[in-house]
């Protein structure tokens, strides 16, 4: 027996209809079809047949219906109501089921969208929509049904219909879909990803007056019903079509890679990475733009030094086995694997040089754990091909993590035009050396996965390290997390305001959601382990994995967390967004009736929109009952299109601060030098990683900025993920700002450095404010306005993202704008000149060194002139200092400082196209 629920509700058996008796009885078999295999309360029951006040016979009236709907299914057949306390359970098998069916081909033609195979995208997704014969259960909903449940579906429908029109767009039938995006834009008018489909179609149509009028009519629509604009991406399509932006074109499919000799560093070029997509509207394969960039200003070209992880997968296809439509199927089921496995991961594709696959985590957005990301990614990878194609495929991979620069033609490129560095040379030669079926990595990977460190005698040498020192991957278990027996320091406040709410929700017996914003390393996690040890009744405790995992993984793994939750979980997991929430709250708030029930959800910026979308909403879903949701989030979840909590009732946010002065120190070793303080800025994660460093555990060490300070490697990797949730222009302008002293500068000599107006740039410092990474303060001896770093530790990690010779070429620059202002301002000469003589290389040292030591008596005796006497004794004192060599001091911690090469002519340095 078959059930149809997308549209009227049908059971057909031996291809006949089968009589479902009324309405009570066709609703209540419909409400089981949506929960079918889970347990349904009478209760439920009652509440979806009937509106509050149900009639005083309902449980008979539910008894009844369930009862002629036994009689309609056949005895022994597919499908078997059972009773099971508190209600009744149907147990049928979801290929019966149409609804499940059309989830079914939903996800695989999603997973061939993510891979960019536009064509089986489409023809899947048409599958599935073709299940629809109307609106779902037309027939229950028309005799007064809304359910939740109901509109899931519905909703999925749209979603699909969407993904299924933007593959069809990106195959170029912009004309035959015209006509049904034109009736499904009049059936809902405010659907921004379906009007900006709509808007390409028109423009690659040569509509371009009809696109401009569809984006009209839905920024009418919004402003006038609720206040809002269209979404950025939205409006940065209609500057494109107003520009007539060659990304917008319709792109030729790409054809089948060759099996040439060619580099394995072409294929890890940025010109061949798929395209960036915005989700909020998709251009049909153009490329992701900075918002506000202007269309017509004058290229950038930005560059930028980062770690990254190559991963290479290679196969080797027995040339005896099998025919050549046999091996080409596999390859093309490997090159899915590989694609979904990457994109679960966050890692960049690139396109397939031969029978190597190269992979790239790092780009253009670093995690603080790609190597772990590349290393999970390839043991996934093994697992799913092992059983299918190795027979007649023998699959090798090898990873490699190391420092690699990269340029981009223009910061308004997603992705950069060329990436040098001596990773992808080490990925080769670990991938000559792997076994087929194993995975190599580099030294560097092993040790930022936590493998277990080689013998003394086999530690490679300081350098270039071979490919025979490579290491099988073996991911070593997760150590269970030892108790923290150490009290916590400065957050007595913020623990005294989350029990305040705590006693309120237990007084008023009402939901309250906190929101515990802090950045990375500044205790959130910390303090919330603190606050529900001392919470009375039970606590529920769910996690957003850093990568990986379901839509569902947080409110599914909140559920584990309690002994008895792990089939609700396993239930919720199977759910789309909407429904599995639904679920969740219906199953938190049940415990909440037994007593008061507090639930952390930690890392909430990393979930996904739809899922922070129900989180946000909760207090305003569930039931007047004893219930605290706590939140931990990093300030970018503050950065969605609508302010977070914006508009709830019973929501509230709690902002860590840096700790202060006495309980950072507490943290540090008795020994540690005084200056750590000011690097690790109150951020006990920070303090943490410095205090292994001092302890000579410093590990991956990383060099800072030429004035400042190394970072350890962990430190750096949390660090650089921050500063890449910035976009590239403001990432430009940020590197740019560390030019300059630490203690404070000017908008004015940043737009000097990029050239960019003095406007632009003061916008986006005013961002970077916004955002935490600068804060005002007067400038120079004058007091004039200007920033600084919030963190001094994000100045030393954003100033070593500079490749070297951009430096010099920016310290020569601010010596030019220098120039330009009043003469008692010299002084700002003297940290410029000494960081050139730093940077140049040996050969140049002493040049550098003379023209400094004539700039700066020069800059003296103007400043003597001007009666700025301090200011000249300043210049004076550099110059003999430059004359006689002697640049700066060196600093304290030097004895953890291990830096980089610096030299770019470096004959193992290469670049890769």
């Amino acid at each position: 027996m078959r059930f149809n629920l997308l549209g009227p509700l049908e059971a057909v058996r031996d291809g006949r209809p089968v009589p479902l008796g009324g309405a009570n009885q066709r609703a209540a078999l419909g409400f089981l079809l949506l929960h079918a295999g889970a347990v349904v309360s009478t209760g439920d029951l009652i509440r979806a047949l009937w509106d509050d006040p149900p009639p005083p016979t309902a449980r008979k009236m539910v008894q009844n219906a369930v009862a002629g709907v036994r009689r309609a299914l056949p005895a022994g057949g597919s499908a078997a109501l059972l009773t099971a306390p508190p209600g009744y359970l149907l147990r049928v098998d979801p290929d019966r089921i149409d609804a499940t069916r059309f989830h079914a081909l939903v996800e695989r033609g999603r997973a061939d969208f993510r891979a960019e195979a536009w064509e089986p995208a489409a023809r899947r997704l048409r599958e599935a929509l073709a299940l629809w014969r109307g609106p779902a259960l037309a027939d229950v909903a028309e005799a007064g049904a809304a359910w939740p449940e109901l509109t899931v579906l519905e909703e999925a429908r749209f979603a699909a219909l969407e993904d299924c029109l933007e593959a069809e767009l990106a195959l170029g039938r912009h004309h035959e879909l015209i006509g049904e995006m034109t009736s499904l834009a009049d059936e809902d008018p405010v659907r921004e990803r379906l009007c900006g489909l709509l808007m390409l179609a028109f423009y690659r149509a040569g509509r371009q007056r009809d696109a401009l009028a569809a984006y009209q009519r839905l920024r009418g629509l919004l402003r006038d019903g609720f206040g809002l604009d269209p979404a950025p991406a939205l409006r940065e399509l209609e500057r494109d079509i107003l520009n007539q932006h060659p990304r917008l074109t319709l792109r030729p499919a790409p054809a089948r890679p060759g099996t040439g000799g060619a580099s394995i560093r072409a294929a890890c070029a940025g010109s061949a990475a798929p395209p960036a997509r915005t989700p909020a509207a998709r251009t049909g394969g153009a490329p992701a733009r900075v918002p506000d960039a202007r269309a017509d200003s004058p290229a950038r070209p930005l560059a930028e030094r980062k770690r990254a992880s190559v991963l290479l997968v290679r196969t080797r296809v027995d040339v005896l086995h099998g025919d050549s439509e046999c091996v080409d199927e596999a390859l093309d089921d490997l090159a899915r694997v590989i694609a979904e496995e990457a994109r679960r991961f966050g890692g960049a594709v690139r396109e397939t040089l031969g029978s190597v696959r190269p992979v790239v985590y790092g780009f253009p957005h670093s995690h603080e754990d790609d190597p772990e990301r590349a290393a999970r990614t390839a043991l996934a990878v093994r697992e799913r091909v092992d059983g299918r194609v190795l027979d007649f495929l023998g699959v090798q991979i090898a990873i490699a993590t190391g420092e690699i620069l990269a340029t981009y033609r223009d910061e308004r490129d997603p992705v950069p035009a060329q990436l040098s560095g001596t990773v992808p040379h080490t990925a080769e030669r670990l991938l000559a050396h792997t076994r087929p079926g194993t995975v190599r990595v580099c030294h560097a990977t092993a040790r930022a996965v936590g493998m277990p460190p080689l013998p003394l005698g086999d530690c490679p040498s300081a350098g270039d390290v071979p490919a025979e020192c490579g290491r099988e991957l073996v991911l070593p278990a997760p150590a269970p997390a030892a108790p923290d027996g150490a009290p916590l320091l400065g957050r007595e406040r913020e623990l005294e305001v989350l029990r305040g709410v705590l006693g309120d929700v237990h007084r008023r017996q009402r939901p309250h959601l906190v929101t515990v914003f802090g950045e990375p390393g500044l205790g959130k996690s910390r303090l919330v382990a603190e606050f529900a040890a001392g919470v009375p009744g039970p606590v529920l405790f769910g996690r957003v994995p850093r990568h990986g995992g379901g839509d569902l993984a947080l409110l599914a793994g909140a559920l584990r967390s309690r002994p008895d939750g792990a089939e609700a979980a396993r239930r919720i997991e199977r759910l789309p967004v909407e429904a599995g929430a639904a679920a969740w709250r219906r199953h938190v708030a049940d415990l909440a009736m037994d007593g008061p029930v507090t639930v952390v959800l930690e890392d909430v910026h990393r979930a996904g929109a739809a899922l922070q979308d129900q989180v946000e909403d909760l207090t305003e879903q569930l039931p007047e009952v004893p219930l605290l949701v706590v939140v931990t989030a990093r300030p970018e979840l503050r950065r969605r299109a609508v302010p977070w909590g914006c508009g709830r009732r019973d929501v509230s946010e709690l902002a860590l601060d840096p700790l202060p002065e006495d309980a950072t120190r507490a943290l540090l070793p008795a020994s540690a030098d005084p200056t750590l303080l000011m690097l690790v800025g109150g951020n006990p994660r920070h303090a943490e990683e410095y205090a292994r460093a001092v302890r000579g555990h410093a590990g991956d060490a990383y060099d800072g900025a030429y004035d400042g300070a190394p970072v350890p490697g962990p430190l750096r990797a949390l660090v650089a993920a921050r500063i890449d949730t910035l976009a590239l222009p403001e990432r430009a302008v940020l590197r740019d700002a560390t030019v300059f002293q630490r203690l404070g500068f000017r908008a004015e000599g940043v737009a000097a450095l990029s050239g960019r107006p003095a406007a632009e740039t003061a916008a986006v410092l005013r961002d970077l404010e916004r955002q935490g990474f600068l804060a005002r303060r007067p400038v120079g001896d004058g007091g004039e306005p200007g920033y600084a770093f919030r963190q001094p530790i994000v100045r030393e990690v954003a100033h070593a993202q500079i490749p070297r010779a951009r430096r010099i070429a920016k310290h020569r620059r601010a010596i030019e704008w220098i120039g330009t202002l009043p003469p008692a301002e010299a002084g700002l000469l003297v940290h410029h000149y000494r960081l050139l003589v730093v940077l140049n290389s040996p050969r140049l040292a002493y040049d550098t060194s003379r023209q400094a030591h004539h700039a700066l008596l020069a800059a003296e005796r103007r400043a003597a002139a001007a009666g700025a006497h301090e200011v000249a004794a300043r210049c004076r004192h550099a110059a003999l200092e430059l004359r006689r060599g002697r640049s700066r001091p060196t600093p304290a911690w030097a004895a953890f400082h291990r830096p980089l090469p610096r030299r770019a002519d470096d004959p193992t340095l290469a670049a890769y196209t």
